[in-house]
């Protein structure tokens, strides 16, 4: 099949939050990986990702890292992208901790390939975040 010649766009949104509640310390794909993106059949395209505390309670959160990986096609996972999230008092009125990675150029996945999220702690439930990405499947 040849190269398009005019530009591409998602044909429909690739957005299932993921919740993380669990840590993993591992930055080398192995340990608990929470599955966030499977690329449709034509693959799909992921702009960044979102990590929001949501835990049900007030409380505070711990400093931690989040971190993204994608499979490759012999069945690894790379990382691919970290934030550090910072810690947080949760309240009634106060926002909990909140992150986004935004990738410097957006991720073209193939058409099965995978994309997993973690977090380097989890001390109680008040560490506890959902994850989004900003995908869309072609």
């Amino acid at each position: 099949m040849p190269a398009n010649t005019t530009p591409i766009f998602v044909l429909q949104g690739n957005v299932k939050p993921a919740r993380i509640a669990a840590a993993n310390t591992a930055s080398d794909g192995s340990g608990t990986l929470v599955t966030l993106v499977t690329a449709g059949s034509a693959g799909a395209r992921v702009d960044g990702v979102r990590f929001r505390n949501s835990q049900v309670a007030a409380g505070i959160t711990a400093a931690l890292v989040h971190r993204i990986f994608l499979s490759d096609t012999f069945g690894a996972y790379r990382l691919i992208g970290e934030v550090a999230t910072a810690t947080a008092t949760r309240s009634l009125t106060v926002v909990g901790a909140t992150s986004i990675f935004t990738f410097d150029q957006p991720i073209i996945m193939l058409s099965g390939q995978i994309m997993y999220v973690t977090q380097s702690l989890y001390t109680s439930v008040s560490d506890q975040f959902d994850a989004c990405a900003f995908a869309g499947d072609y």
